[in-house]
């Protein structure tokens, strides 16, 4: 069973990534997803009109506190479907060695074969990311693990920053393939990871927040919209990540905040409200306060 690894940190493009390599899988493909938060929206975008195999890690990290989940969901993936290809897709706080690291003890058992680890980088914000120190660690994991990195949304910044990100990572990593995407639109190339390659491993501790909530309801877009303003605004505190799924008379949609963008899209149906915040110190009781405003 091929393990494909796809990581970046929270709104690089991680999700729209792996649902572009399900556009293009032939045969057996399953997705493992694990999201900082109690609840799963990425495994809910993913699945959304795809016959793919899920399964969720919600709430902790997989190369941490869920590395025995991680083992464990690998091992039923394996025995229940025994797919061609088994795609992991950990939280945007999760670096690539803990799961390096928490699958090879099982690597021969399983007969997994560990293929090219992708690594996503957000061009708008990574920099200011990289120089606030916050996740320094995080990055040197990413890039230093990854064997091809993809620079997304680069129509987002100009030329000399994307010169500028790329000097960055290759600070970090002189042999990885870079390709700059839009919407994580590649032909990513078909590499396979050496076998007994070192790979560094570094701790990332992070100390984030995070609020997951489901409530009942029909919420107007403009309400949502504006949550997420005040959210940009830092009037709830330091919040980095939002991303929902919500119900309007018009019918379901997604939102993202990152780095300052707010982007919605219109779904085809939907299974309930999903919100999840993601930060530092933040008033969880604001910001459900504020989306209690938002419904109709």
């Amino acid at each position: 069973m091929k393990i494909r690894i796809v990581s970046g940190f929270l709104g690089s493009g991680k999700t729209t990534c792996i649902c572009n390599m399900l556009e293009k899988r032939e045969g057996i493909t399953s997705v493992l997803v694990n999201e900082f938060g109690d609840i799963g929206i990425d495994a809910e975008l993913i699945q959304r009109g795809e016959a793919v195999d899920m399964v969720e890690l919600p709430s902790g990290c997989i190369c941490c506190t869920l590395r025995n989940d991680l083992v464990q969901a690998v091992e039923e993936i394996k025995t229940r479907v025994n797919p061609e290809r088994l795609i992991i897709e950990p939280s945007g706080l999760a670096v690539p060695s803990g799961i390096l690291e928490a699958l090879e003890p099982v690597k021969e058992k399983l007969g997994l074969e560990i293929e090219a680890i992708i690594g996503i980088v957000d061009a708008d914000g990574f920099l200011p990311n990289l120089e606030s120190g916050l996740f320094g660690d995080f990055y040197t994991d990413q890039l230093a693990n990854s064997d091809i990195i993809l620079i997304n949304k680069v129509d987002l910044v100009s030329p000399e920053t994307l010169q500028r990100v790329e000097e960055e990572i290759r600070k970090y990593n002189q042999s990885a393939i870079i390709l700059h995407t839009v919407n994580c639109r590649a032909e990513i190339p078909a590499l396979e990871k050496h076998e007994g390659i070192d790979y560094l491993h570094l701790h990332f501790d992070h100390e984030f927040d995070s609020l997951a909530i489901t409530p009942e309801g029909i919420y107007r877009r403009d309400g949502i919209e504006q949550v997420l303003r005040d959210a940009k605004e830092e009037k709830f505190g330091h919040i980095y990540r939002a991303k929902g799924i919500f119900q309007t008379g018009e019918g379901y949609y997604n939102f993202d905040l990152v780095h300052g963008q707010i982007n919605f899209k219109k779904l085809k149906g939907g299974s309930g409200n999903k919100f999840i915040f993601i930060g530092k110190g933040f008033d969880k009781k604001a910001v459900e306060e504020s989306l209690a405003r938002a419904r109709t």
